[in-house]
């Protein structure tokens, strides 16, 4: 299972270059777009509509990477009162919960996505843009999240049913209370 892990953590850790580039052209597009338009009063609408489509996949792509560097937001001024086996079963309860609302949103986005394909929904904008293009790679990006879930869900259950409750907390506890802000794989 390890091998997976770090598998999935690397695919993750791709994902997160390749969008966080994406962020950086449209910063720097953004900031082209801005200067033209106020010294020659030429602009590009498209640099909008483009950002708003690499925001929406590198956002969903990056979900995974923050999982496995337990980096989402989580309330735990109780948690870190807990001893180590209450606080590996919670963590493996956050991911069944955080799933669980990870698998509505990627079914809600597959809903979505088979709308826009039978109807072949285009952006009512100068770009006319194929809808069923950004909307696909952000439901991947959805479904990798959700993948990514799924594992580590079955491999936290894996290392609690074998007794590894401090490796839990390596894998899917809060860095600052598991002892370690370092990342399982």
């Amino acid at each position: 299972m390890h091998s997976l892990y770090t598998g999935l953590y690397r695919v993750s850790r791709f994902s997160v270059w390749l969008f966080g580039a994406g962020y950086l052209l449209i910063a720097l597009a953004t900031t082209a777009d801005v200067l033209t338009r106020n010294l020659f009063g030429i602009s590009t609408p498209a640099i909008y509509e483009i950002s708003e489509y690499v925001f929406a996949v590198a956002t969903t792509w990056g979900f995974a990477y923050v999982l496995f560097n337990r980096a989402h937001v989580r309330i735990d001024v109780v948690y870190q009162r807990l001893g180590a086996t209450v606080r590996a079963w919670l963590d493996l309860a956050s991911l069944l919960a955080l799933g669980a609302f990870v698998a509505v949103l990627t079914w809600r986005a597959w809903a979505t996505l088979d709308e826009t394909l039978l109807f072949g929904s285009r952006a009512r904008t100068a770009l006319q843009t194929p809808l069923w293009i950004p909307q696909s790679i952000w439901l991947a990006g959805l479904a990798f999240f959700l993948l990514c879930l799924v594992f580590l869900a079955l491999y936290v259950l894996v290392l609690l049913l074998g007794g590894q409750v401090q490796r839990v907390g390596h894998v899917a506890g809060i860095p600052h209370v598991s002892g370690s802000a370092e990342r399982e794989g």
